[in-house]
């Protein structure tokens, strides 16, 4: 996920950067495919009920409200 200068999620991409997982492997844990993981990961659809709950299992140690924090212009 170092590819993405900017991207919309930065605490979702940190954390899953420090854990080690690539997006293949994100995608794969979150049952979906990897393009639809980069539609969610751009903001251009969101994230579904289950793949909140398989993000809170992945990284229990940070909410998932912070998780997905959007990034805006001014940050």
């Amino acid at each position: 996920m170092q590819n993405e200068p900017f991207p919309m999620f930065p605490n979702l991409t940190a954390a899953v950067s420090r854990k080690g997982l690539t997006r293949r492997e994100l995608a794969e844990a979150l049952g979906i495919s990897l393009s639809t993981l980069g539609r969610r990961l751009r903001g251009s659809i969101d994230f579904r009920w289950n793949e909140l709950h398989i993000l809170h299992a992945l990284f229990p140690d940070v909410p998932v409200s912070v998780l997905l924090e959007r990034r805006t212009r001014f940050n």
